[in-house]
């Protein structure tokens, strides 16, 4: 037996209903839905609650491959964001340092590559950052552009 038909066996054994359920977790009936239908997962806190509610092991609530490989799936893929973000972070790094040297020595072919290769390497680590849900808001982002195009005029003058 998979998640989602635990989940429904252990809802209708306590003769509730999804509506009843998910005032009790305090989400939508859509979600407890979803959950039964296996369109999606719990989180761990909802599985925890759900435990909780319908008096039932979270062993025995969790023991569904298909739920096991999707947080594998989960665990693989912000592994390798955090990789990205740390690459990247020490990248910026090192051009701020290069940028900050080559500001004093403004003859040298590396003079114009420096600010181009810092700001694409700041737009793959803040695509890549734990709050990029920050950046879609247009006032943070337009201040940040500003702000970033205001020290690139000072640095090129």
């Amino acid at each position: 037996m998979n998640l989602s038909e635990k989940l429904k066996h252990c809802r209708l054994k306590n003769r509730m209903t999804q509506a009843q359920v998910a005032e009790k977790l305090h989400i939508s009936r859509k979600t407890i839905s979803s959950w039964e239908n296996s369109h999606s997962f719990p989180d761990v806190s909802s599985l925890v609650r759900l435990s909780d509610l319908y008096k039932i092991s979270l062993y025995d609530l969790l023991r569904d491959e298909r739920l096991l490989k999707s947080y594998d799936i989960q665990i693989k893929n912000s592994s390798v964001m955090i990789k990205i973000a740390k690459l990247s972070y020490n990248l910026n790094i090192i051009f701020w340092l290069l940028s900050y040297v080559e500001f004093f020595n403004d003859k040298s072919a590396h003079f114009p590559t420096i600010p181009l290769l810092l700001i694409i390497n700041l737009i793959v680590y803040l695509t890549h950052f734990s709050n990029w849900v920050k950046f879609k808001r247009v006032d943070y982002v337009l201040r940040l552009l500003v702000t970033f195009f205001l020290m690139f005029t000072i640095y090129i003058f």
